[in-house]
Formats: C-alpha cells, structure tokens, sequence
C-alpha cells in the first residue's frame, strides 16, 4: 500500500483527492501549500509569492498587526482579515513586527489585511480542486 507521500506525488491534476480538509488547512498555514498538494505548482508558486509580497510591503509600510483585545468592530475585522495569513500572522505577533497604532493613510495594514484575505480565497481554491467541486484548467 503506498504512503500518503507518495499518493500526493503521483496526483494527477484536478483528480478528485481523498483529503481535502488538510489541503485547506495546509494552505491556509501556508500560502500556496494547498495548491501544490494537489499538483498546481504554477499556480502555487505565484500565490505564494504575491501573498508573501503583500505581507512585506504591509510590513515594510508599517502596517498595524491586529488584535482582538479590542472591543472595537473594525479591529476585529481587520483582526479576522489578517488571521488569514497563517503563519505569516503568527511570525508577526511573535516578533512584534508591524506597528501598534493605525497611522494616517495606513496603507500598510491595508495590504496586511487583502494578503490574508488572499490567502483564505486561495485555501478555499485548494480545498475546491482537492474534493473535486472544481474542475482543473
């Protein structure tokens, strides 16, 4: 009986995949992770990097990393936003990177926000390809 390593090797594209549920979850932790699960490498390759892209430029421009230890409904939908981006979330709140405060024309924490945003559409995207609902181009 083959491993699961080697199942994931021998996919064909837009083959209906007997684990969706960890394509989903791979690829939100992961930019791009769920696509190469099963077997859109092109298309991981370039969500990763316009996710990743998107998370530095948001840091870089000093973007605001949310919390949800405000009460306010616009922290929490930037919080949710942002929780998109996985790991990525995880590695700014860890370190500290990003600003504490919303400053004036906070572009930053704008492309914080679309890159999580980005990359949860991009999960779904896998999750859709690996249980079959979609169909590969």
């Amino acid at each position: 009986m083959a491993t699961q390593a080697e199942q994931i090797s021998q996919r064909v594209p837009g083959e209906k995949s007997s684990f969706p549920a960890l394509v989903l979850l791979v690829g939100w932790l992961i930019p791009g992770a769920g696509h190469v699960l099963v077997g859109k490498y092109i298309r991981a390759a370039l969500l990763f990097a316009s996710i990743l892209g998107m998370y530095l430029v948001g840091l870089g421009l000093q973007g605001k990393i949310y919390t949800t230890s405000t009460g306010d409904i616009l922290d929490i939908l930037g919080f949710a936003g942002q929780l998109g981006l996985g790991l990525l979330y995880l590695l700014a709140r860890v370190f500290g990177w990003g600003a504490s405060t919303i400053t004036l024309g906070d572009y930053g924490t704008k492309f914080l926000v679309v890159g999580g945003l980005l990359n949860l559409i991009s999960a779904v995207d896998a999750h859709s390809l690996a249980n079959g609902r979609k169909k590969s181009l």
